[in-house]
């Protein structure tokens, strides 16, 4: 006997919880327990069902009873009955599945789905195209569709072919499960839908706002009122708007899609448009202060970044906070050791390797015995900075024979890889777990060890299912293959984190609906999150979803117009308040679009809400606080260390600025590159030096004049010095480096070639100047000068010239990289007239490198006189390659530049390291001054 399917209307006026228990309480005698067995309930998520049971037992403790809800089912749970759930295959055995059925079923016998054979049909392919089933598995299976039955499909007819192809393999991953026992859970809920199974003694089926069940469930009501259940789908909308939605409560999209013409009661000033996830956090913390007055306040929050930086500021400012979708693994530091894992597993890479090195659980596990964390560290970092290795393989390569705590840290890696490729999937992750985590002490119940813990044990469930299931279905991957499936099922989980006692829920979009706070703030309403873009499966467009019946573009468009509406609506007048944020930029700096719901205006109104949405720089609100605020000023103690000697270099960064030469040169402060993966330009120019140093001591080469000759000897050399300190097998762009480098040798061997027959020869190359050894160093007020000449060369008519090698990008002259020279527009500040000389012509210029009037002046005291410098320009186009000599060089040049550099090393003794330089050309501390050291140090008291 077939029982009625009913639509309930409950319009806008009351909060939907509300209407709910008003609903399941009609009728009750309040002098008995409210006994709701005879009713399943059906809610959209799990957050619903919570507050649903909460409002229930508070309605009867008001009445000195208790309530009895034994059914309350998520839309899931009615397709696949939990008595039933042990028939349906887990994830990992589809997974298993459709790998042995893409091993079955020969690619050549495809050749609809596969016009092209892969090129590799390994286990990597296997499993991505395993997902990709998966995936098309449960899209189609929302509707009850199968391969077979969407390639008989008319709407699909189109490409009937590829999906026969898909259905032979569909066939055979069917009969894979039906030997290890299990079925397809989409097929079980198809049958279930059909033939409904709902517990004994129930006699109504109440569906409560859900507007967005899947399609499945229209056959799995049916069914039940086939059976003579009765059915009532409540729905959170007045009754005039019937036409609206469909059997089920579902918005229909021709009454609420984006061309149905839908106004939302929705005024500008509701909106509000930030930035960035930082200013929408903050103005959503202020517009909650606003609102704690008028009532209780509700937050809802579509945005994960803006989410996170919102339960950072309402933990500091003492707000208990709750997410009810769990913690996503990927937060907790675990998750990230372990994918380090995976690619050093994978690929030995040493990038991943270096970033273990900073885990303290991962050195104690290599290196048991070493407690000289800094030097590990240290010898790691110079390693990778000297001889950029590419994986662990690469850098045994290389020359490790000084580095004592670093060499048994790579040897113990590759070993503890080895051990965990000889055992099997889940003894590898016990043992890794143990090795890691095993010594630490655990309080299960302390937030952190409780994360931890549970992600431990969640992994080594899911590798002993893996290894389980690969042996049932007679699979046999690598154990790094194993390895990156088992964090990839990870990454789907989620952490569980105790509600207890807590003062605001971070809910989603779709939790919003059952909210009946007065004031609701939405978060993060951009259209890349609401109603969000359907990322199209390949074999199955949006176009084609929405005539196979499909939830697509337009059925969630709908629904979230839908949701929105009910959301004003309930709040419209005194019921409360509703305030709506949209970001306009991520945190990584990418573009995010106004949600299209915020256009939903009427037409008069739409110029105005777009100048809304996309507002002038200069109209925006300023921001509630900047990206980031400084906790503290750098306090430095402005001490100077005694000054014995002093390089061009060194002066150099000086008259740079004077702050950054105190953070290098004094505290030896520097930046570490763990990621580097190319030459810098130091190491880049070295090369070079090189192979003209090479190029002057080999024997029979100093006289050379043929430019084949010299360009084989240069980049013979340059090749050689690679091998050495890069190994057999440099990085990739190592090697496309090296390219540009014999390029310029070999247009740099004729400019070599053409400066010898114009008679000059190099008598001097890489000259080191003031070492201890040296009897009469060249001094600078009392401080020895340092350096390296690269190359002195003498004219057949005896005149000497200092040659500088510079393999910039683009070609300087010697003049315009040592001086600048001041005009009427330039602004000199009081801290850098010291810097300014007298040049010909009544010109003034600025020093701003002294290095070749410093090694003229060297040179001179040594009784060589040099009448000329020059700069042996490499630069990358290779045409512009040229020796560049100063042009207007003399001795009142080389004297300006002594006293400069004797000021300058006066200034250093003497502590003068302020004020800073806006911009320098040594950028390395930039960051971490937040590009404004004028305000991110505190300055030194005056004297």
């Amino acid at each position: 006997m077939s029982a009625e399917v009913r639509r309930l209307f409950w319009g806008w006026e009351a909060p939907v919880l509300d209407q709910a228990v008003a609903l399941l309480c009609r009728d009750w005698d309040k002098a008995r327990a409210l006994d709701l067995s005879s009713t399943l309930l059906l809610v959209p998520n799990g957050e619903a069902g919570r507050r649903l049971r909460e409002a229930l037992a508070q309605a009867a403790n008001q009445a000195g009873t208790a309530a009895v809800v034994p059914h309350l089912w998520l839309p899931e749970q009615a397709l696949l009955p939990q008595t039933r759930r042990f028939e349906a295959a887990t994830a990992v055995q589809s997974q298993m599945a459709w790998q042995r059925a893409l091993e079955r079923v020969p690619a050549d016998s495809l050749t609809a789905l596969f016009p092209k054979a892969p090129t590799s049909s390994g286990w990597g392919w296997q499993a991505e195209t395993a997902r990709m089933m998966a995936e098309l598995k449960m899209l189609l299976g929302t509707g009850g569709l199968t391969f077979a039955a969407t390639a008989e499909h008319p709407a699909a007819q189109r490409d009937a072919a590829r999906w026969q192809d898909l259905a032979k393999i569909e066939q055979v991953y069917f009969e894979e499960l039906a030997q290890a026992g299990v079925a397809d859970a989409q097929m079980l809920k198809r049958r279930h839908a059909h033939d409904p199974v709902v517990p004994e003694g129930v006699r109504r089926v109440v569906v409560l706002a859900s507007p967005d069940l899947p399609p499945l469930l229209d056959a799995w009501i049916a069914g039940c009122a086939k059976r003579g259940v009765q059915a009532i789908i409540a729905i959170q909308a007045p009754e005039a708007m019937a036409h609206s939605f469909d059997a089920c409560g579902r918005p229909l999209p021709e009454h609420w899609g984006e061309e149905a013409g839908c106004i939302l009661p929705v005024i500008d000033n509701q909106i509000h448009v930030a930035r960035d996830p930082a200013v929408q956090a903050a103005q959503t913390l202020n517009l909650m202060r606003e609102l704690v007055p008028t009532g209780r306040t509700a937050l809802g929050v579509c945005d994960a970044e803006v989410g996170s930086l919102l339960l950072e500021k309402l933990t500091l400012e003492g707000a208990r906070s709750f997410e009810p979708g769990g913690i996503p693994v990927q937060r907790e530091g675990m998750w990230h050791v372990l994918d380090c894992f995976r690619v050093l597993l994978g690929t030995g890479a040493w990038r991943a390797f270096a970033s273990l090195l900073r885990v303290e659980e991962f050195r104690k596990a290599v290196i048991p015995d070493n407690a000289n964390t800094n030097q590990l560290l240290r010898e790691a970092d110079d390693f990778a900075s000297e001889h950029l290795p590419v994986t662990l393989a690469h850098a045994m390569e290389l020359p490790l024979e000084n580095r004592p705590a670093l060499k048994p840290a790579i040897q113990n890696t590759l070993a503890l890889l080895d051990s965990l490729r000889g055992v099997s999937p889940a003894k590898a992750a016990r043992g890794l777990i143990l090795k890691l985590l095993g010594d630490l002490p655990f309080n299960p119940e302390a937030p952190g060890d409780r994360e931890r813990t549970e992600l431990a044990t969640e992994w080594l469930r899911i590798t002993e299912e893996l290894e389980q299931e690969a042996r049932r279905f007679g699979l046999k991957p690598e154990a790094e293959d194993m390895f990156g499936l088992s964090l990839e099922c990870l990454a789907q989980s989620r952490l569980s984190e105790p509600r207890g006692d807590i003062d605001l829920v971070l809910q989603g979009w779709l939790e919003l609906l059952w909210e009946r706070a007065p004031n609701l703030i939405v978060t993060g309403l951009n259209e890349e999150h609401v109603p969000g873009i359907f990322i199209s499966h390949p074999f199955l467009p949006d176009s084609l979803r929405r005539m196979l019946g499909l939830p697509c573009q337009e059925t969630r468009f709908a629904r979230d117009a839908f949701i929105l509406t009910a959301l004003v609506q309930q709040r419209r007048g005194n019921r409360g308040c509703l305030q709506l944020l949209c970001g306009q930029w991520s945190e990584n700096g990418d573009a995010l679009r106004p949600s299209r719901l915020l256009f939903l205006c009427e037409d008069r109104a739409l110029p105005e809400r777009v100048a809304h949405l996309f507002p002038k720089d200069e109209d925006q609100e300023a921001a509630a606080e900047p990206p980031r605020t400084l906790a503290w000023k750098l306090q430095p103690d402005w001490s100077a260390k005694p000054l014995e000697t002093i390089s061009p270099s060194r002066l150099r960064e000086y008259l740079s600025c004077p702050f950054r030469y105190y953070l290098s040169c004094t505290k030896g402060m520097r930046a570490v590159e763990t990621n580097k993966r190319e030459l810098d330009a130091a190491e880049f120019g070295n090369l070079i030096h090189h192979a003209f140093h090479r190029l002057s001591t080999e024997a029979g080469m100093r006289d050379c004049t043929h430019p084949a000759q010299i360009a084989d000897c240069l980049e013979t050399a340059a090749r050689d010095e690679v091998r050495k300190i890069y190994g057999q097998r440099p990085a990739p762009l190592i090697t496309l480096q090296m390219e540009s480098i014999l390029q310029r040798l070999k247009k740099a061997a004729e400019i070599e070639a053409r400066n010898r027959q114009e008679g000059w020869q190099c008598v001097e190359a890489e000259l080191q100047i003031g070492d201890e050894a040296e009897e009469s160093p060249f001094v600078i007020a009392e401080a020895r000068l340092r350096g390296r000449i690269d190359r002195i060369e003498r004219h057949v008519d005896g005149r000497l010239r200092i040659v500088d090698f510079k393999s910039s990008d683009k070609p300087r002259t010697p003049q315009e990289a040592h001086v600048k020279v001041i005009t009427a527009r330039t602004k000199l500040t009081e801290a850098e007239e010291w810097k300014c000389f007298d040049l010909p012509e009544g010109r003034r210029g600025m020093w701003l490198d002294l290095q070749l009037p410093l090694y003229a002046a060297a040179m001179q005291q040594r009784g060589q006189p040099i009448s000329s410098v020059a700069y042996f320009a490499l630069p990358k186009s290779i045409q512009d390659t040229a020796i560049l000599p100063w042009e207007g060089f003399d001795a009142e040049m080389i004297e300006a530049a002594n006293q400069c550099a004797a000021e300058a090393v006066r200034r250093i003794r003497s502590g003068q390291f302020w004020p800073p330089a806006d911009r320098s050309p040594n950028a390395s501390f930039d960051e971490i001054l937040l590009n404004d050291p004028l305000h991110s140090v505190q300055p030194p008291l005056a004297k």
